[in-house]
């Protein structure tokens, strides 16, 4: 028997792979024990415990990625709401992803250009707590990276017949992908024109093409049928384009904010259920349409209502979309969950790679690239699928992040191509490079520098000092101590509705009456369709002795909300005579 032993090369390949994973994990780790919170997003969480607890979640489901939910409910089954233990399994395989990356980085540009890819998305600590949230996109990350290098080893590989399943295997990957986040499905025109790159003749052109669309298909149209079956509905993966569409372009969006529906975040605290805005754009849909409408004609409803919108002012529209195109390339992180936004502000001060510089060394990069268009097409398209769902949709953080690891490749390359100008002392070159470092630098950090500003403190207002500050204090009991964190809040937005509701309570709470009539009369007043301010002013009116004044405030909220059970409740106790 023959024992073939490692070459030096192989172990000095192993010893690299090893040490990629091993720091990778070191650095998230410790970002996840030493900057964030035991908090998590409970969407994902509460559905797969209903799920697996045999609970049906009706048109909920079309709101959530298929796989991540699937997957969630998988780990419930077997380890129950150890979520901790989630998201520790999230970031291992943000390791293993940084391997991938230094794979994709080593087929394309060279073992030092993948080497430096994957030590820039190691410390790119915002990755890291994207992957520490109970949301897709680790997943999308991963399955996208492993596309990417299917997709290059069939490319790559010259014998037909074996690279007919490395397609097959591209395809299903792509599918995976897919049925995580649907964006993934744009990486199937990317792969076509890689097909027409790399495979010679039309017969084997569409031979690829076809073993693509097939692993696609395999794993998208389980979904479909699903969707199908239980809804009598065709929808692909998903039905919450519209809505999302809607956010990015509505009313009142600036490429950062989204345009929501008016009092949209104070109904949906009143909800047991995590991320009730999808149900309430449906029954909006609905409501409006005076139709019962499907969930894909709620959807396109909301599409609909967003491009008449912008037919109604064109150039403005144009402006937005150039404001979300810089915002893609800014290094200011867009978070729209709590905790990781809380958890970004302490990281800060961390010796992490921000996004300004991946994203200005990714430009300077692909700029460099372009004599080798060709041969990195698949990494200029990855970029540009998740700057078009940017400009599509808006500039949040967890929208462009899976285009980060590509950038950190087109990065390193940039680092690699400048030392060797410097190691053959190529002085033009190496000057002309170093000029446009700083000019990108300043394109990453300076456009749109006010505004941004001035949404990150309404931001610290909102996520800080309302949700994780005066809510968490006063679900505690806390009353006292959340007072001056609501009011830090209606200091920075006048009209935060669910801040002067909250701070009415604290008030009433212990006793100062007065003060806390005035926060529901404000409440009413910015929220005058909804039920909570008439509710509370009429328990704040019985808790003072005078009930005959709260009768018609109870009435007014069950008029509003017929389901309100609190205002039936106390109008049957004031209606019945005292024996």
């Amino acid at each position: 028997m023959v024992i073939n032993y490692p070459t030096l090369a192989e172990k000095k390949r192993n010893f690299i792979l090893l040490a990629i994973f091993l720091l990778s994990l070191a650095v998230k780790t410790a970002i996840f024990y030493f900057a964030t919170d035991p908090v998590i997003f409970n969407k994902y969480p509460y559905f797969a415990e209903q799920i697996s607890k045999g609970s049906a979640i009706g048109e909920r489901i079309l709101d959530l990625s298929p796989a991540y939910l699937y997957i969630t409910v998988l780990f419930f089954k077997i380890y129950g709401p150890n979520w901790e233990a989630l998201a520790l399994l999230q970031i291992l395989l943000g390791s293993l992803n940084c391997i991938i990356i230094y794979f994709v980085g080593l087929r394309i540009f060279g073992a030092a250009a993948g080497l430096l890819a994957a030590a820039m998305l190691m410390l790119y600590g915002n990755m890291t707590l994207v992957e520490l949230t109970l949301e897709p996109e680790t997943f999308v990350l991963v399955f996208n990276s492993l596309a990417l290098l299917a997709l290059i080893e069939a490319g790559n590989n010259r014998t037909p017949g074996y690279r007919s399943g490395k397609w097959l295997l591209a395809g299903m990957l792509v599918g995976l992908s897919a049925i995580t986040k649907p964006n993934a499905l744009l990486i199937i025109p990317g792969a076509f024109i890689w097909i027409g790159f790399m495979v010679k003749t039309w017969g084997n052109r569409c031979r690829a093409m076809a073993f693509i669309l097939l692993g696609v298909f395999l794993l998208v149209a389980p979904v479909t049928i699903r969707n199908y079956i239980q809804f009598d509905d065709f929808i692909l993966i998903t039905a919450d384009g519209g809505k999302v569409f809607f956010h990015g372009n509505g009313p009142g969006a600036t490429g950062m904010e989204r345009a929501d529906l008016p009092d949209q975040g104070f109904i949906e605290e009143g909800q047991s259920e995590p991320d009730h805005a999808h149900a309430l754009f449906r029954k909006t849909a609905r409501s409006v349409s005076k139709a019962p409408l499907k969930p894909s004609e709620c959807a396109d409803f909301w599409l609909t209502r967003t491009i008449d919108h912008i037919q109604t002012a064109p150039l403005s529209a144009l402006f937005l979309e150039w404001k979300k195109f810089c915002l893609f390339w800014n290094n200011y992180e867009v978070h729209d969950l709590d905790s990781t936004y809380k958890n970004y502000s302490r990281i800060q001060k961390w010796p992490l790679i921000p996004f300004g510089i991946i994203s200005a060394l990714g430009i300077l990069g692909m700029g460099i690239t372009l004599k080798r268009f060709r041969h990195a097409f698949l990494l200029y398209w990855m970029i540009f699928i998740y700057l078009f769902c940017v400009l599509v949709f808006f500039a949040a953080s967890r929208y462009r992040i899976p285009a980060a690891p590509f950038l950190c490749l087109f990065a390193s390359q940039f680092l690699t191509q400048l030392f060797h100008f410097l190691r053959q002392k190529y002085i033009s070159k190496t000057v002309c490079c170093l000029m446009f470092i700083p000019m990108l630098l300043a394109w990453t950090y300076l456009p749109f520098h006010r505004e941004i500003k001035q949404f990150d403190g309404w931001q610290q207002a909102s996520r800080i000092h309302y949700s994780l500050g005066g809510k968490t204090l006063f679900a505690k009991g806390e009353y006292q101590e959340a007072i001056p964190e609501f009011e830090k809040v209606i200091s920075v937005d006048p009209n935060f509705t669910p801040a002067y509701n909250y701070l009415g309570k604290s008030f009433a709470i212990i006793g100062e009456f007065d003060k806390a009539q005035k926060c529901f009369q404000r409440v009413i007043d910015l929220a005058p369709t909804v039920d909570e301010g008439y509710l509370n002013t009429g328990l704040l009116l019985e808790l003072k002795g005078e009930s005959s004044k709260a009768l018609p405030y109870f009435e007014k909220a069950l008029s509003l909300n017929s389901n309100n059970t609190k205002a039936k409740e106390h109008i049957e106790k004031l209606k019945t005579p005292s024996p």
